[in-house]
């Protein structure tokens, strides 16, 4: 079979148009391999292709290169399909070249096998009825077709219906957001070459049309040769203004509350809570991680950021009550009795629940593994994970078998070794426990996928997270630690909700060699999270811009530096800062003579003895012996003037200093982030505070913009490029000019709160109406306080403020019923321009009072200012009553969404 490509493109002098496809044919997609086209004119560029004649369906993309191969230029994604239905000799593909389409987040599997979901159709085939007769086959993405809706093709000639609408050919649905349509053409009954046509959506009765937003298109048959089959490809429905609207809900799994649940929220829950959104007329449902955390056996563990790896589920959320039951009936009876004790907990008590969910399933394991570790569905999940499954079951075998030791203590298995790790596991005295974390993973891969498509049936898009970063002790590390910078941690600088930073732990990516195989374990991330879900949120997505690193030898987040950065030499600020002396009143950390003396009334010359504490000569400041917290918190007690209350000063006098070294060039510096905020800064002089400021200025928020531009394009772009789900950005914090460009750019849905301004406001909140449609809108998240809380803790004025400048024609008052107050403020929400809004489900709860069941300080999830927070919220109420003792609550919510336009 010969293929004809034909494409219009305008290329610069030098460069050639170049097709890189699925077939051997088109180089499999080996770019080194892809076909040459030849340039017919200036913008025309055409090229034949053999191709074996059983192949039905073909995938491929055009790219540009140089005079030397080197690729320019790529189509958006790999979207260009050819699908053969019936026995052509000859096809002529008349292309267009897709760039990101205006509306790029439409096309998406969000969007595609979701919110506007559409079974395949197996297309009517029109027979040519002459051997001069031709067939025209249109293809056309048009993923915003509405349930319920059809997409139709109208035009010029007789097969088109010659513009009459009810004549018009109804497209069959290809999958993936495309459909397609085919006429007979007979050139002699044709009064030219011309075919004009345009695309229309419309309910079957052919009402409610929407057109695409253009003028008629045109085509023009090939004036040389005739084909069996011309194919238009490359097509996208032109959507104009066309803003669809929806909403969801977003939770902790770990806090959905069941009936039947053993203190924790599961995957039988979840099915609940899709319920409890479909009846609500929600869109989409909104979890945070739920990767394994398990190392410690404690409340460490209930961090669900702290994944110990990317692709394993925390078995913790594994649904008992849809596993067979023990064959001990006595036994079983016992666990739920126990399960049904910590139900009626108000919160989650985590040890205690994952210790009973593990004691029961290892009995579930030795009673029905066997049987089931035979079956071809689980022989075929370890073989096809076993590229992930395998490492994660060794790591999950020698944690157990090493309690409490780091993976680089683990003996012969401290750096991982594929073979000796394939005999460990298949050993005697270990391939049984091998295969129970197997067996756990399969179970929960399977429950997992039940939900989700239990959700899509219903219309509800289930949304994941991607943490920043991974545990350090995790499987990631262990197995890939030229993948990380295992000797520095990451975190974020300091804002209103932590004012010492954050140091989340995790350590930082080694970009440079993840760029060596275009970042190959980031895009095996998101192909396995898209197997469970079609959206995701990227936590933290500022870390693809510049993360803020850490030292392992500093606690205080305040005691970082942004990478990548452009630190400066000691010369530099020796020179600008003479008037203090030396590098060193920069460089160490210092303390006045007379804040030393108030620190440390009766200890100052005791702690100068023991050169803990130096002074600066011809200065009244001392410095500390060290920079590191590390340093202190492992000097012996016996070493410490004042014994552990002294120590733990100097351990908090460490960030009293103005430079931070850079970790990859030793002798340059980045000025401490808020050092204007210490004892040091207001005890300098007012000419080295105004020169600290101007160049601190200049140094955070102005120097750096173009570098991190580049390196979140260099960093996104593949990622986005590799994966059909739908990419949302948690964009909040200190936020660098080039970030909201760039996801501008990329199309990358942001997240936008009403009190965190990203741009200083006159109010200092954002006006509702300016909120973006490419976003998320929320009223809070897990790391702050929910909207009831938030409410109760502003004074009278700050109430009044609000009021006046949000609610304006509320006509409600600083006391007013707080449920009340709530209700105006999500109305207020779900009336902005944003494409989702999506809610924590206590703040859906904040418009009704009878769901007012915790105080509110009781509903805040996490306080990122606490390094040893419990992760242990539940709901209040069960969704078994949501759905059913508080209806009319949903019901509420429901008319909420209609009378905004996102039901």
């Amino acid at each position: 079979m010969e293929v004809t490509f034909s494409i219009k493109y305008k290329a610069n002098w030098g460069h050639k148009l170049c097709i890189s496809g699925s077939t051997t044919e088109l180089g499999s997609w080996d770019e080194d391999k892809a076909i040459e086209l030849q340039a017919e004119g200036e913008e025309l560029w055409t090229g034949r292709v053999l191709v074996d004649g059983r192949r039905k369906d073909l995938s491929y993309y055009y790219l540009v290169k140089d005079q030397s191969g080197q690729v320019l230029r790529r189509e958006w994604k790999r979207m260009h399909r050819l699908q053969i239905k019936e026995p052509f000799r000859t096809i002529h593909m008349d292309d267009h070249w897709i760039n990101r389409p205006p509306n790029s987040p439409f096309y998406s599997s969000a969007f595609y096998d979701v919110l506007f979901r559409h079974e395949e159709e197996s297309s009517t085939i029109v027979k040519r009825s002459l051997e001069v007769s031709e067939k025209l086959i249109f293809q056309i993405y048009a993923p915003t077709v509405p349930r319920g809706h059809q997409l139709y093709l109208s035009g010029s000639t007789a097969q088109l219906g010659g513009w009459d609408i009810h004549k018009a050919v109804q497209m069959s649905y290809l999958g993936k957001g495309e459909w397609y349509a085919s006429i007979v053409l007979d050139r002699a009954a044709l009064p030219s070459r011309d075919v004009w046509f345009k695309f229309f959506m419309a309910e079957d009765a052919r009402g409610h049309i929407r057109w695409e937003a253009r003028d008629n298109r045109q085509f023009t048959l090939p004036s040389h040769g005739r084909y069996d089959a011309i194919y238009l490809s490359g097509m996208s429905f032109e959507e104009g203004d066309y803003t669809p609207h929806f909403s969801g809900s977003v939770a902790p799994l770990f806090s959905l509350r069941g009936r039947s649940d053993w203190g924790v929220g599961d995957f039988g829950t979840l099915r609940l809570a899709i319920d409890w959104a479909a009846g609500a007329k929600q869109h989409v449902l909104q979890l945070l991680p739920i990767n394994d955390t398990t190392y410690y056996r404690d409340w460490r563990d209930s961090y669900p950021y702290n994944a110990i790896s990317v692709d394993a589920l925390h078995p913790i959320y594994l649904d008992i009550s849809a596993l067979a039951p023990l064959k001990d009936r006595e036994l079983q009876r016992h666990f739920e009795e126990r399960a049904a004790q910590l139900r009626m907990s108000p919160t989650l008590l985590y040890p205690e629940v994952m210790a009973l969910k593990e004691e029961y399933l290892r009995l579930h394991y030795e009673d029905h593994g066997a049987m089931l570790m035979r079956k071809k569905p689980f022989r075929d999940f370890v073989l096809q994970h076993a590229e992930w499954l395998v490492p994660y079951t060794a790591f999950c075998l020698l944690r157990d078998l090493n309690e409490g030791q780091a993976h680089e203590q683990w003996g012969q298995y401290a750096c991982y070794n594929r073979i000796a790790i394939a005999q460990l596991l298949d050993s005697d005295e270990h391939r049984r426990q091998a295969g129970y974390y197997k067996y756990l993973q399969y179970l929960l891969s399977e429950q997992l996928l039940q939900a989700r498509a239990y959700a899509e049936d219903r219309g509800v898009l289930l949304k994941g997270d991607i943490p920043i970063g991974v545990a350090l002790q995790s499987v990631e590390t262990w197995v890939h630690p030229e993948l990380f910078h295992l000797g520095r941690s990451a975190g974020a600088p300091p804002d209103d909700f932590a004012e010492d930073g954050q140091n989340w732990g995790f350590p930082t990516y080694n970009w440079e060699v993840m760029y060596r195989d275009n970042m190959l374990w980031w895009r095996r991330r998101f192909e396995r999270m898209s197997a469970y879900f079609k959206s995701f949120r990227i936590d933290h997505i500022l870390g693809f811009f510049r993360i803020w690193e850490i030292p392992r030898t500093q606690y205080s987040g305040l005691l970082g530096h942004f990478t990548p950065a452009y630190p400066l030499c000691g010369n530099f600020w020796a020179k600008q800062f003479a008037l203090l002396g030396s590098l060193e009143a920069l460089i160490y950390p210092c303390v006045h003579a007379e804040d030393l003396q108030e620190l440390f009334p009766r200890r100052v010359k005791e702690l100068v003895a023991s050169g803990l504490v130096i002074p600066i000569e011809r200065s009244k400041f001392y410095r500390l012996s060290y920079t590191q917290q590390s340093a202190y918190a492992s000097l012996p007690v016996e070493r410490i003037p004042g014994g552990e209350t002294t120590r733990a000063l100097l351990i908090e006098l460490c960030k009293e200093v103005a430079l931070v070294e850079d970790m990859n060039q030793p002798g340059s510096y980045h000025p401490r982030i808020a050092f204007d905020k210490t004892k040091l800064y207001k005890r300098w002089s007012l000419e080295a505070r105004r020169l600290w400021d101007k160049i601190n200025h200049h140094y955070y928020y102005e120097v750096h913009n173009e570098l991190w531009k580049r390196t979140a394009t260099q960093r996104l772009i593949p990622l986005l490029e590799s994966t059909d789900m739908l990419v949302c950005a948690e964009d909040l914090g200190m936020i660098p000019a080039s970030v909201p460009e760039v996801l501008d750019e990329l199309q990358i849905l942001t997240l936008d709160l009403e009190r965190m301004p990203k741009t200083p406001t006159a109010t200092g909140l954002v006006p509702m109406h300016s909120i973006p449609y490419l976003s998320i809108c929320t009223t809070s998240t897990h790391d702050m306080a929910p909207l009831r809380l938030w409410w109760t803790q502003l004074s009278r004025e700050q109430r009044e403020h609000y009021l006046a400048n949000q609610l304006p024609h509320s006509e409600l008052w600083a006391e007013a019923p707080v449920a009340e107050v709530m209700e105006r403020i999500v109305r207020a929400h779900l009336s902005s321009p944003a494409m989702f809004v999506v809610l924590p489900i206590a703040d859906w709860m904040a418009i009704d009072s009878r769901l007012h069941l915790l105080a509110p300080e009781d509903e805040q999830i996490n306080h990122p200012e606490d390094p040893h927070q419990k992760w242990a919220y539940r709901l209040p109420v069960c969704l078994e009553d949501m759905m059913d003792r508080y209806a009319d609550w949903s019901s509420r919510i429901a008319q909420m969404l209609c009378d905004t336009h996102r039901d």
